[in-house]
């Protein structure tokens, strides 16, 4: 009876252990600054609360070093980046962020138009993403949103559980067969952080500060306000969104975007039972630290 009854723990256990690791852990970048904006380094697990739809989560995994992610890098090739030399001043902004980037990071790359690659993967030679980069060629339209869904779904394969997409574009989307609320829902089900550039001429720049969630362009066709939408992408993913207007500009947001992903705490979290997938799951992140501001995704969504 003995022996039947260690027998059948053993086996409970080997039923039950595998049931934990099979569940996602959810993880979470987190940016803590003080009022000034500048970073807060130093802080331990213990300094940080975390909820998911208001219940306390136990922190599963903890990290305050500097760690390598799973990095894309989405830009813009439509014909409209001709002007002023804007696709060469893209490139070297993507560079610099390849360049820039911790060592054992792994890097997607996609050149979008109206064609969207899909065949791409994350690569870990830097050298490889950089010839990529510079051979890339001026092309056609923009389908923005079917480019942010494909490299979100090419996540999915990441290696790294930290992920960041980069999106360097200087219109609005144009041709894409999937909605904004599509491309929201995309965000949610997916782990990366997505930081937007609209390097948008002056005459778009204006128009986009101006108008609210849609923009009717000259042919009266209307689309959703680009600078809306970025900003939406980037509170959606627990990131930022910028909208330079000068090369200096540039330059300074994918700086500001590399020291980001630098310094950055890392959280996860096993979701508890009863997250069923496809549903929204509100997240809110605490610092134990006076005046601490905290950055992070306010949910997420278990894939279907």
């Amino acid at each position: 009876m003995a022996q039947m009854l260690l027998f059948g723990l053993a086996v409970l256990m080997m039923i039950q252990e595998p049931l934990r690791v099979e569940v996602a852990l959810v993880t979470v970048g987190v940016r803590v600054t003080d009022r000034g904006g500048r970073a807060i380094g130093g802080l331990k697990a213990g300094d940080f609360v975390l909820y998911e739809n208001g219940v306390r989560q136990e922190i599963a995994f903890f990290s305050s070093e500097e760690l390598p992610i799973s990095l894309g890098i989405l830009l813009d090739r439509s014909d409209s980046m001709a002007a002023s030399g804007k696709l060469q001043r893209a490139k070297d902004t993507a560079r610099y962020l390849v360049n820039s980037s911790h060592q054992g990071t792994e890097f997607l790359y996609l050149a979008f138009d109206w064609e969207i690659p899909m065949q791409s993967a994350f690569i870990s030679d830097p050298g490889l993403v950089e010839t990529e980069i510079e051979n890339t060629r001026m092309g056609g339209g923009t389908r923005l949103y079917d480019a942010i869904i494909e490299g979100l779904r090419m996540c999915r394969n990441a290696r790294h559980p930290r992920q960041a997409l980069v999106i360097i574009t200087d219109g609005a989307d144009q041709h894409s067969s999937r909605s904004l609320n599509d491309m929201i829902r995309e965000v949610q089900e997916s782990q990366a952080q997505i930081y937007a550039i609209g390097y948008f001429g002056p005459d778009e720049d204006r128009l986009f500060r101006s108008a609210e969630d849609h923009v009717t362009r000259i042919d009266g066709r209307e689309i959703d306000n680009p600078r809306v939408v970025f900003q939406r992408l980037a509170t959606e993913s627990g990131a930022e969104a910028f909208f330079p207007r000068s090369d200096p500009e540039l330059r300074k947001a994918i700086e500001w975007i590399s020291t980001d992903l630098r310094q950055q705490y890392t959280l996860s979290f096993y979701p508890p039972k009863g997250a069923g997938p496809g549903e929204y799951r509100r997240i809110q992140v605490k610092v134990k630290h006076p005046g601490a501001r905290v950055r992070a995704r306010p949910g997420y969504a278990l894939g279907k």
